[in-house]
């Protein structure tokens, strides 16, 4: 259904009148913000067969909002927390002993990644859980997102069948509507994750994100705009409404495999320096915001060093590539250190960066809400971890988000949990 943006019927009353803002927004015609039959009392929900299909259910359909759907399962699943795939208990080569000791004076980064590999034949098994929910969009509220009045210098309206009189006395066919529009995304995250070292250089990590996503969109419209009043209609016309529509779905299932491998190609002064590479296979449903439905390589740089047995700085580098639409990789980056802090205790933060080089999802074409936009995120990542039997570890994290580019979450909590031991074979 498209927009019917008339010009005035003149003929109808003499005394109609034209101003710049009505000629402005009657010059052609924009996809209807919503269907016709969406306004109507009696109109038919539709099941949702996928979160993206929420968008363009029969409740909601007419809102041009599908466009929406890849950009938020890109923002989950190439933004949410992945677990570092270093294990925080090191065996560390003692060259006076010539052999590898067990080091948990200094754990591991929860996110973030050091140089030191976990030892030959060495096993390490961690779970965790991080709580997404996305609340602004290039800073706007997703709880109330406001359509614009026009797009493109044409008014954002549905057709009125057999036209309207206004308040002043012209006829138009068309009326503009505002609409305040609540979107409301979740993700919860469960990833097991298995480390086993290869060689005393040689880690390699397996990851596998269990998620549940929820997609719920609620919608209401006020018919004429009062933002505006030249549209305004005579007191109890039946066209003036204000009407409420919303849907929703939950999905659950895989998210994205990541394999990963890290190897050290120096150890000693001035700092270790290890390369990573991951591998991001598509195995998340991308309607289901579970994936981004690409084939994804992440080659990485790392450098850190243990100092006093206390403090390790840490550096890493690395892009994230995306396989299908090279435009479309970023710039991936962190830097920060972990620190013991007494006892079992350590501390960990970092500065997160991921600079994008172009939109991540194809521009909306006509955006009533928002645009898709390159962006440069930053993020703050802090965290304890607790030492506990020996080579277990429990740790808690909160990212919390520097700037507002694009769909961010206030506050990203995540939980783990994660045990070191050697191989049985």
């Amino acid at each position: 259904m498209k927009q019917n943006c008339a010009t005035p019927d003149t003929t109808r009353n003499s005394t109609s009148r034209s101003s710049t803002t009505w000629q402005r927004c009657c010059r052609g015609g924009v996809p209807v913000l919503l269907a016709l039959a969406m306004l109507l009392p009696g109109a038919p929900a539709a099941r949702a067969g996928s979160l993206a299909d929420v968008f363009s259910s029969g409740q909601l359909a007419g809102l041009e909002m599908e466009p929406i759907g890849p950009a938020l399962a890109n923002s989950l699943a190439t933004t949410y927390p992945v677990a570092s795939a270093s294990s925080s208990v090191t065996y560390v080569y003692n060259p006076a002993l010539e052999s590898f000791e067990r080091r948990t004076q200094v754990l591991g980064p929860i996110i973030g990644e050091r140089a030191e590999t976990i030892g030959k034949g060495q096993l390490n098994i961690g779970f965790s859980q991080s709580w997404v929910d996305i609340s602004t969009v290039n800073g706007d509220n997703m709880g109330d997102l406001v359509n614009q009045a026009s797009v493109g210098g044409r008014v954002v309206s549905f057709p009125v069948p057999g036209g309207v009189t206004l308040a002043d006395g012209r006829f138009s066919n068309f009326l503009p509507v505002l609409v305040h529009a609540n979107i409301d995304v979740e993700a919860n995250i469960g990833t097991p994750s298995i480390t086993y070292g290869v060689t005393p250089d040689l880690d390699l990590n397996l990851s596998l994100p269990i998620m549940t996503t929820y997609l719920g969109v609620k919608v209401t419209e006020d018919v004429p705009d009062p933002r505006l009043p030249e549209f305004a209609l005579n007191p109890g016309d039946p066209n003036e409404q204000q009407l409420a529509r919303s849907d929703s779905a939950r999905a659950t299932g895989f998210g994205d495999l990541l394999l990963r491998g890290k190897y050290v190609v120096h150890r000693g002064e001035p700092f270790d320096v290890a390369t990573l590479l991951g591998v991001s296979f598509p195995s998340g449903k991308q309607d289901d915001f579970h994936g981004t439905g690409t084939y994804r390589l992440q080659p990485s740089l790392i450098l850190s060093r243990v100092i006093a047995e206390r403090f390790e700085p840490l550096l890493n580098l690395g892009v994230d590539i995306n396989a299908d639409n090279v435009d479309r990789s970023a710039f991936r980056w962190a830097i920060g250190g972990t620190g013991r802090v007494i006892g079992p205790l350590t501390a960990a933060a970092l500065f997160l960066g991921r600079n994008e080089f172009n939109a991540q999802s194809d521009k909306i074409a006509a955006p009533f809400f928002f645009q898709i936009e390159r962006n440069d995120i930053y993020d703050f990542s802090f965290g304890l971890r607790l030492l506990f039997a020996e080579s277990g570890v429990v740790s808690a994290n909160a990212i919390v988000p520097l700037n507002r580019d694009g769909l961010r979450a206030d506050v990203i909590p995540t939980l783990q949990v994660e045990y070191a031991f050697s191989a049985p074979w």
